[in-house]
Formats: C-alpha cells, structure tokens, sequence
C-alpha cells in the first residue's frame, strides 16, 4: 500500500481496532468468571475475524496473523470446562502485544510483533513465516477448515460454501496482482450467488449482501479496505443466520412490515467514524461562534436601548411643541413640528432595526445551542472506553502480587467527552494499580482481619448534572496517616509541628504532593513517589477536582469530579481593585454579600458561616498578590466556591454578572501561574483571566497545606526506545524531577513549547525529528534558547559527539553510562538547585 494512503487509512484503523482489542480481553475475562455464558463467544470471534480482516487489507501480517489465532483458538470451546487461567493469560498476552504493535506504529514505527511465533505456539496456531506487504504472492487454492458444528440442516448444507467463501475473503486481503485478484473475485460472487440461491428465505437478503460485497474488493484501496471489513462480519452474520430455525415458512414479505401502532418503521441510522482533531477544530470554530453570537445579541441590545432614548428624545419636543402651540409663537412651532416629525421616523426605524437584530440574535442564539449540542453529542463516548482495560489490570497487578481482586465497574453508559475520556485514562489506570497494590491486603492480612480473601475494587462513573463523578474505592487497609506524614516531614514537605497539627482530612490530601510515597520498596508497580501528583494535575487542568477518604482497616475512596465536556463554558464575572476576573459558573455555589460583622475567626483561622458550615474566607485580591482586602462599609461581595467536597469563600469588589466564554489556552509560560486556567474573550472585545477554581480553593486552605506544594523541575525525555525511555524516567523520578515522556523530537518540542520545561534529555537517532535536530529547534528559538540540552546515544564516535556539541547541545552521554548515574549527575549539574 502506498505510504500516502497507509498514512490516511491508520489513524481509523488504530482506532477501530483498538476497540476491537478491547471486546476481546472484556469478553474473555467475563468467559473466564463465568464458563456458561457461551453467547459471549461469537462476538469475540465475530471481532477477532474483522480485526483480521481489516489488518490483512493494510498488510500489516503480525497483527492479522495474531488476530487469526486468537479467533481460532476459542473455535473448540467447551463451557464444561472453561478457559482457564493461563488459556485467558495468553490470549491477553497477544491482545496486549497487538496493542504495543499499534503504539509503535502510532508513533511512527513498525507494526512489528517480536514475540509472535511464541504467541502462536501458546494460542495452539502454526508459527507461520513473516510476510511482509511487499512480499510477492502467489494465490493458493482455497482452505475449507471444517466449521463449527451447526445447529440445523440449512446450516449444515452451507457449511462448506462459507468456508470457501471465507477463505476466498482472506486471500483477498492479502497482496495480489490485478489478474490474480479479478479472477478470486469472480470466482467468489459466483460461489456467493450459487449459495444465495439455496439458502433459506429468511436468510436470503444476507446472503444477497455476501454477493454484493465480492465485487467491491476488485479495486483494492481504502474502499475495499472497509468492504472487507463490513463482508467479515455479513460472513459471519449469516452463518449465525443459517443456525437459527426459521420462525415461520413461506414466502417472503413482498413489503416490510408495520409496527402495531401503525408507524412505518423507520431505517436504522447510519455512522460514519471521524477523526478526533477534525472535531477539535469543530469545536474551536464553534466556540468562536459563541463570542461572536454573544456580541451580536449586545449590539441587538444597544440598538434597543437607542431606540428607547430616541422615544424619550420624542416625548421631551412633543412636551416643548405642546408649549409652543400654547404660546401661539407661529416662528418657532414650523421647525419644531418638523423635527419632532423627522425623529418619530427615525424612532420607528430604529423600533424596527431593533426588533430585527433581536429576532436575528434570538435565531442565532438558537441555532448555534443547536450546533453546540449536536458537536457535543459527537465528542460524546461512553465512560466503558477508559473502564474495561481497567479490568485487565487488576488482573494483572493482583496475579503479580499473589492478591485476589474483583474488579466491579459500574456507569460504563454515562457519556463523557472524548477528550476527558482520553485524558483521564492514565490518572485512572494509576489509582486502580494503586488500589490493587497498595490498598488491598494479601488474602492471609484479610482473613486475619476477619475480611473475605477476594478483595473488592470498585470504579464507578455517576452522573452529577453538568459535572460526572468518578469514585474508585476499595475495601483494604485504608491510608496510614502516621506514614503520610513521617514521609511529609523526611522529603521536606512539611515541618514535624506543622504535620502534627493537620488534621486526618488534611493529612491525607498530602498524598497528592510531589515526590511523597510511603512504600518501603520501590517495584514495577509503585513506590517511586510519582502518580498521585500528575493525577491531581491532569484532574485540575481538566477543570475538575480530586479527593481523597479514607477509614483505617476498612477503606479508601478517591473521588474525581470533572465536567461533562470542556466546549464554551458559563462563567461569573468579577472586579477586583481595577481588574477584571472570571470564575467557572460550575464552581460558584453561590454569591453572598457580607455584613462587615460576619466575618468570623475559628481555630485562628477567617470563617464565614453559610448555612450551617463555618466556611474559610479569604480576599480574592489577597490570594492573587494584587493589594490587602478591605472590608465595604455596607455590603461586600463574595463568591462561595465548591470544588469537589472542598469550598471556601472568596471576597472581591464587585460581581458583573454570567457570560458564556470561550476559555483559550495561555501556553507554556503563563502555565506556570498556577491560579490561572485560561483567558477568554467578551462580548465587548475585552480580555479576561479565567481562574482555576481548585487552585482558589487550596490557597483558602490552612498555610501548612500550601506551602510544600513547590513543583520539581520538569525534565522532558525523548526516545523511540520504550525500555530506554522507561529507565532514564525511573531513574530521573527517583532523584525527584518531574518527567515528561517523548517517543520523537517532535513530540519533545512540542511539549517544551506548550508546556515548558527545565532540561530535555533526548536521544540522537529517532522518527520524525533526531536529536541534533531538535537540539538546533530548541537552541534557534529565543524563548527556549536557556533550557539545556542533553544527548544521550549509542554512539561513542569522537565525530559524534563533535556533532551534538555543534548542535548546541549541553551534555553528550553513550548511553552505558546512564546506569552508572552519570545521567542524573549530569542533570544536576545543568540544574543547580534543582531537587
């Protein structure tokens, strides 16, 4: 296949078949809880064939070949007997190894399996030779494998036919010269059209659909591609068919049926896949569509308020024309009459100017709430995208560990945006192994503690009107407080009196600082310090927030809420001192305005009583660094703010009202203000600073809780190498630097320019943009000109390194020396003070 086209075609085939991959891990974990359930099978055969197919059209022969022996490894199962542990392990082993294929190819590699053959001799398939795309073939007659025993005789007639036609598809889908495939594909409609002539009647409209797909393969390309895909699963659909009794016999309904209440029944809709920057930039060009209707319905407003003023401008003449006439001064009743005349026809202009801009605002209005739903609806996935793969981790961590673990999810049908979906993965698969491997006890610690040996795991996504909570929860031996805080205290993080006034609640939000870890060990699992942060993190720049709870011996519960999608949001308008501010509207409970006497003071600490809660106060103006807060003599006005379980409320000088807003990213320095979530664009061409809700709420929050929170520096790590990427981050988190992963240079730079870094450590040879390359982008930009530049390489050749320090490069490591801990001095030295 031309790269052009393979290029086009991936990204829709990564993420089909990523998909695919997760119904067959889900189904066969579900297969391996419970053996009876044999209607699971055809779906994850019926996946397994159409993974094959689709694979096979791109050339791309490890993936189809591994997709191949999954499906025919569960063709003899028997519910009897079940799977069993190692059946299911190895059949997540190839999902697992298909899924690295597709990252390798995602990041510009090959889609190369290197364990195959031993994949194959596990699955019980013939290690078949590698074949690659450009590999000549010649056509070999036809396999017929005997099918699974069918349930009637219709089906047991067209056994053999299918298997030839199946067959026929899967040669198809290998590389042939045009004769080679004109003559397959003739060959194929015409055994398709002599088995839809003896089929049954109820399966003959697919097996009429078996005909018409053939021909579509003849082209080759994208087309074909998809045909192959859609004629896998008809191949399968009517086998399924043919095994079903028919419910009634005789001819066929000359016209399609009506339903009982006399509707016709209406066509099942349609879909088609689209990519996911197609719907970003979608949603960018909407957003900007919000400003613009917004300032529309403002002029609509000015416009009427004009006319208004002109009516008023009306009745004043008309009073002073009333005195004229009454003066009975003919000199000056002429031009008043004609300009009272002249304004009442300007006033009915504007009447009407302005009746038609708010009609047209209105209609504007309208229309965009209309796109905005629909564009939400297509951003929108359900929640089971980021929880299945969840249950194949639990088995993994708990296999690992010794430990018996259930996974339960529930929500998997709640909708939440795709990019949420996609962020959150990460964040979510961290607690879940934290909970598998921190949280819950062996099975001997449990049945001591009189619990059941098989602990429990719950995920769960609840829907919580414009925002969704995500729990995860588990039933083990709850966080050691004491721990938390000894470790607080030996990192540096907090003073041993100040940890011994935190409270339990505050206690145990210290898990989210950087670099805190009570693990005795450091393992593949956990215990470097590093996680619990960068979830906080991600959680916070998604515009939601995370807690924690938990009770000793019994039970740890983190708690997520974020918004339903991240389009144009509602926000509250602020002044403070001669600045302007906006809030989300999501994180604003409430506006109060306090009497100079409400503010209160428990424990040392400012407090304002709001229903029954003494809530922490503080001066927004305060909190920014702008200028000490002063109470108003009469009222003052204060924003009560609520982030998860946390509030707190904040005074300012003024609040101006709700807008909708389009909330814009500020790039890589301003991200460093961590107060800030964005900026935005209003109505009347004015720009505002959006603020991050949650960072308000914690700078309310007792000084001993904010003070650790300095960030480590940020250290960006590039490598096409997983296994030398992964151990340059292992060694960097444990000398205390943040770490960003790169599999390129262009992925580097990119998240050097948007989000900022202190170092980069990058390797020489890699995809897209090498080292000496990215070293020569950085060092040419004069905004990122001072971040130092480390290579690290196989090359050890004087000329190699003479070409990385004319790069601009800082430092040049082979990379036999990163283990010997030359890296991390290296970083230390380039980052004096750093950690």
């Amino acid at each position: 296949m031309e790269a052009e086209l393979f290029r086009q075609i991936w990204p829709i085939f990564s993420a089909e078949a990523r998909e695919h991959l997760s119904v067959i891990s889900g189904g066969v974990m579900e297969l391996e809880a419970d053996p009876a359930r044999v209607r699971l099978l055809d779906p994850i055969r019926r996946t397994a064939h159409s993974l094959k197919g689709s694979a096979a059209s791109l050339g791309l022969a490890d993936v189809e070949t591994l997709a191949h022996a999954l499906e025919g490894s569960l063709a003899g199962y028997d519910p009897a007997a079940g799977l069993g542990h190692e059946a299911v392990q190895v059949i997540l082993d190839a999902v697992e190894a298909i899924e690295e294929a597709l990252a390798s190819a995602d990041a510009g590699g090959q889609p190369h399996i290197a364990t195959l053959d031993a994949l194959l001799a596990a699955l019980g398939a013939r290690a078949a030779p590698r074949r690659r795309a450009s590999d000549p073939m010649v056509p070999a007659p036809l396999p017929a494998p005997p099918p699974p025993p069918p349930s009637t005789a219709a089906a047991a007639a067209a056994a053999g036919p299918l298997a030839h036609l199946e067959a026929a598809l899967e040669a198809l889908c290998a590389p042939l010269t045009d004769e080679e495939r004109s003559a397959l594909v003739v060959e194929a409609s015409a055994a398709a059209g002599a088995l839809a002539a003896t089929v049954p009647l109820h399966a003959r409209a697919m097996a009429e659909k078996v005909v018409a797909g053939f021909p579509r393969l003849i082209a080759g390309g994208t087309e074909a591609a998809r045909a192959a895909a859609a004629l896998a699963g008809d191949l399968v659909d009517l086998r399924q068919e043919l095994e079903k009794a028919p419910t009634a016999p005789g001819p066929a309904p000359a016209s399609p049926a009506r339903p009982a209440g006399g509707e016709a029944a209406r066509p099942a809709d349609k879909s088609i896949r689209v990519l996911t920057s197609t719907l970003d930039s979608l949603a960018r060009q909407l957003e900007h569509l919000s400003v613009a209707e917004a300032r529309h319905a403002r002029r609509a407003r000015e416009v009427a308020a004009a006319e208004a003023g002109s009516r008023e401008v009306v009745r004043q003449l008309e009073q002073a024309l009333q005195a004229l006439r009454q003066s009975e001064s003919t000199q000056e009743r002429g031009p008043m009459e004609a300009a009272v005349s002249r304004l009442r026809v300007l006033g009915a202009d504007l009447r009407r100017l302005s009746q038609d801009g708010q009609r047209e605002a209105e209609a504007q209005r309208l229309a965009g709430a209309v796109l905005r739903e629909d564009l939400r609806s297509l951003r929108m996935v359900p929640a089971a995208l980021m929880l299945e793969p969840l249950k194949r981790t639990v088995r993994e961590v708990a296999g690992r560990l010794g430990k018996r673990v259930e996974l339960e999810v529930a929500g998997g049908d709640v909708k939440l945006d795709r990019r949420i979906v996609d962020e959150l993965r990460d964040p979510l698969l961290h607690l879940v192994r934290n909970a598998a491997d921190h949280g819950v006890e062996d099975p001997a610690a449990r049945r001591a503690a009189g619990k059941p040996e098989v602990a429990r795991v719950v995920v769960r996504v609840e829907p919580r009107g414009s925002r969704v909570g995500l729990v995860v929860e588990d039933d083990g031996r709850g966080l050691d407080l004491a721990a938390v805080r000894a470790s607080a205290v030996r990192r540096g993080l907090l003073a041993a009196d100040a940890a011994a006034r935190l409270s339990d609640v505050e206690a145990s939000r210290l898990i989210f600082l950087p670099g805190l870890s009570t693990a005795r060990a450091v393992t593949e699992i956990s215990g470097r310090g590093v996680g619990l942060d960068v979830v906080q993190a991600t959680v916070v720049r998604l515009g939601g927030a995370l807690d924690v709870s938990s009770v000793p011996g019994r039970s740890t519960r983190f708690e997520l809420e974020l918004p339903l999608t991240l389009a144009a949001t509602a926000a509250v308008l602020f002044r403070v001192g001669r600045d302007l501010g906006a809030l989300s509207a999501d994180a604003v409970e409430r506006v109060l305005l306090l009497a100079p006497g409400e503010v209160g003071s428990v424990a040392g600490r400012a407090t304002v009583q709001v229903g029954q809660a003494q809530i922490p106060f503080a001066w927004l103006s305060q909190l920014l660094g702008l200028a000490p807060g002063r109470m108003a003599p009469k009222a003052q006005p204060a924003l009560v703010l609520a982030v998860g379980a946390q509030r707190a409320v904040v005074a300012v000088d003024e609040v101006l009202g709700q807008q909708e807003v389009v909330v814009g990213a500020l790039g890589a320095r301003a991200a460093r203000a961590a107060h800030l979530a964005g900026a935005a664009v209003l109505d009347d061409g004015r720009v505002v600073g959006v603020l991050n809700a949650a960072e308000v709420v914690r700078r309310v929050q007792p000084a001993a809780l904010r003070a650790p929170v300095s960030v480590s520096p940020r250290v960006v790590v590039a490598d096409d190498s997983l296994t030398t990427r992964s151990a340059m981050k292992a060694l960097l988190e444990l000398a205390g630097y943040q770490v960003a992963e790169a599999g390129d240079g262009e992925e580097a730079f990119q998240i050097v320019r948007d989000q900022g870094a202190a170092l980069v450590v990058s390797d020489v040879q890699m995809p897209r943009l090498d080292g000496l390359r990215l070293t020569r982008r950085i060092k040419d930009d004069p905004r990122l000109r001072a971040i130092p530049v480390i290579l690290v390489t196989s090359l050890d050749a004087p000329e190699d390194r003479a070409a990385g320090l004319a790069a601009g490069a800082d430092g040049f490591l082979v990379k036999r020396e990163v283990e010997r801990g030359r890296l991390v001095e290296l970083v230390r030295q380039l980052l004096p003070g750093g950690t």
